[in-house]
């Protein structure tokens, strides 16, 4: 029975080791400025096109295609755009 339960530790230390190896290699990185994940899509110039044509009441299929981004995107901006605002307007600076 002792056995058994010996058996299962190896996986459990083999997973936590590379866990460990993944965050130190993370960390590393990140000290040498490397950040990673996917590069955002919505640049300050898509940004501004973006507010600028919903802003002018362009419909937001219309804003998306017309600056070449999908949809969710644009909504994903607006949204961004309005709880910076909000977070803005809540500032007691």
């Amino acid at each position: 029975m002792a056995a058994s339960g010996r058996i299962s530790a190896g996986p459990e230390d083999r997973r936590r080791d590379i866990v460990r190896k993944t965050k130190n290699g993370l960390d590393a990185a990140r000290a040498r400025g490397r950040v990673g994940g996917r590069r955002p899509v919505v640049d300050d110039d898509k940004r501004a096109a973006i507010l600028a044509r919903r802003e002018r009441g362009e419909s937001i299929r219309t804003v998306a295609a017309g600056v070449k981004v999908s949809i969710g995107v644009v909504h994903k901006t607006l949204a961004d755009t309005q709880h910076a605002a909000a977070a803005a307007e809540n500032d007691p600076r």
